[in-house]
């Protein structure tokens, strides 16, 4: 059906009532500002209006959300969530909270967080909104230019003056379960690479693993990150439960070449280039059923690592060129590799496979992919 936004907006309240005048409700909380949604759906008209939402009950809709918060003294920011139609399978689909904007932000919060979070009728728990379980988005005011804050991968700002717009890569709160949000300023926390702030090479991910890759931006195809993504880390050699990385087979599917076509590939480069990692490993899953039938094989295996955030699906074999980021950046730092060789996710045709030795001044070369047990593996993933 496509992607469209609507406008909704509420009314903040202080204490529980049990009636909701027709009047503008705005509290003067000095710390949490507290916004009650109905729903947040198809409204195509900010216009003051009496509408019957979720609860049952009428919630005036008004020309905007107002609330104060620590930092703003006596004025009101105001706020507007915005919802997105996603597709599902069939017939089916639903409406997701994927943004929200936050304007008449004041000078008087320069250099705090923005925190915001989504809740249910039901209970006092803050709602997963992106990232499958982030409950928080957080947005470092610097100085009037605002930016994820931390643990706020995952999460891309729209900044202009006295005005941002928090928009979710992956949101997961249906719109029909969010009833209230919240606003709160607080002291900006600087966030380490782990939390969603500024990593380098060797420093801990927030997967768990270590970052191999620096970049100031890259593409890694079909990644949460897409066209935006920074880093590479690699998972610890622990991935697999044991104390070392796994020997799995490749794919047992010798027939079936799935390899992308330059013209469909990063830059035209084929599938061994910087950003195919993940789409290349997404092909493995997708293109050889005799494979996918083969749940101890690497490419399933990767896909299902989580890392220490619960970053499922977002890990995969790397591509040659990653895979070389590795090795170069290992002989730094070993990262528990073992004294062996590394299976990229770059096939070199229907039968064979490149690899590279983590010795022997990091050889490339390729061997064939049905090999059981020849050659290591370790997921990696962008952010």
């Amino acid at each position: 059906m496509g992607n469209f936004e609507n406008d909704f907006q509420d009314s903040y309240h202080d204490d529980p009532i049990e009636e909701i005048s027709h009047s503008k409700l705005r509290s003067k909380f000095l710390t949490t500002g507290v916004l009650v949604l109905g729903s947040i759906f198809f409204f195509q008209s900010t216009l003051a209006s009496n509408i019957s939402l979720n609860s049952g009950s009428g919630v005036e809709f008004g020309q905007g959300i107002t609330q104060t918060v620590a930092c703003s003294g006596s004025t009101d920011l105001i706020l507007t969530p915005r919802s997105s139609f996603t597709n599902g399978s069939g017939s089916s689909g639903a409406h997701y909270f994927n943004s929200v904007t936050v304007s008449n932000i004041p000078t008087s919060c320069y250099g705090v967080d923005f925190t915001i979070s989504a809740y249910n009728d039901t209970s006092s728990n803050p709602l997963a909104i992106f990232n499958s379980t982030s409950t928080n988005a957080v947005v470092y005011n610097d100085n009037g230019t605002f930016s994820p804050g931390i643990r706020s991968t995952g999460m891309t700002v729209a900044s202009s003056t006295g005005t941002f717009t928090a928009t979710f890569t992956v949101p997961v709160a249906q719109s029909t379960s969010v009833f209230k949000l919240t606003i709160q300023s607080t002291q900006h926390t600087i966030a380490t690479c782990a939390q969603g702030g500024g990593c380098s090479v060797g420093s801990i991910g927030p997967g768990g693993g270590t970052v191999f890759y620096v970049s100031s931006g890259f593409t890694e195809m079909g990644s949460a990150c897409a066209a935006s993504c920074r880093y590479l880390e690699w998972a610890p050699n622990t991935w697999y439960g044991g104390v070392k990385d796994p020997t799995l087979p490749w794919s047992s599917d010798t027939t079936h070449q799935a390899q992308l076509s330059p013209s469909a590939s990063l830059n035209g480069l084929g599938n061994q280039a910087i950003g195919m990692g993940f789409s290349n490993t997404q092909e493995m899953l997708t293109s050889r059923g005799s494979y996918i039938a083969d749940s101890s094989g690497a490419a399933y295996a990767v896909h299902r690592y989580a890392g220490s955030d619960g970053s499922a699906g977002q890990w995969f074999l790397p591509s040659l060129n990653e895979l070389n980021e590795m090795y170069r950046s290992s002989i730094q730092s070993s990262g528990g590799f073992e004294y062996g060789a590394f299976y990229s996710s770059s096939e070199r045709d229907s039968t064979h496979v490149w690899f590279q030795y983590f010795y022997d001044a990091g050889t490339q070369t390729w061997d064939f992919k049905y090999y059981t047990n020849a050659y290591s593996s370790r997921p990696i993933r962008a952010f």
